[in-house]
């Protein structure tokens, strides 16, 4: 859809940090992806770090959106943002399908599952610097859970 393509930026907010962090989305890499998730957008939610994968954290999406492999890889970093989505089932502890937007704040980062690295749609890049961003996302592992706006820059 053209319009969808004209957007080149998103942004992400933890509103009560007032911190933000634009990202500049991969059209030619993953036009697809780019696609559904501007459709899911302005997204709210409570984003945590992700267990098994290092610097990573993550925000559930309301519902599932099920892609196939699109600029698909486990070697990401830091900055890079992906989406991925799992069936219930299709590892340990994963009780029903979900998707999620994902994104890497260090370059020890791998999206992982308990059994080894997954692969993920990456869509998306932090325009650099973001360490304020990144320093959130670092407090999280002891801090926990924090608010978190996905929404399209206009």
């Amino acid at each position: 859809d053209r319009r969808f393509s004209m957007i080149e930026r998103l942004q992400f907010v933890f509103p009560a940090e007032q911190v933000t962090a634009e990202a500049e989305l991969l059209w030619t890499e993953a036009p697809t992806t780019c696609e559904r998730i501007i459709q899911t957008l302005p997204l709210q939610g409570a984003t945590h770090h992700a267990i098994y994968s290092g610097s990573e954290c993550v925000l559930l999406l309301p519902s599932v959106i099920r892609l196939p492999p699109e600029n698909a890889t486990s070697q990401v970093t830091r900055g890079d943002i992906a989406f991925t989505w799992m069936k219930a089932g299709s590892s340990y502890g994963v009780s029903s399908d979900f998707a999620e937007i994902c994104w890497f704040y260090d370059f020890d980062a791998q999206p992982r599952m308990w059994e080894g690295p997954v692969e993920v749609n990456v869509f998306a890049r932090f325009i650099e610097p973001a360490m304020a961003f990144y320093d959130v996302c670092r407090k999280m592992r002891r801090e926990g859970v924090k608010a978190l706006e996905v929404k399209v820059v206009t």
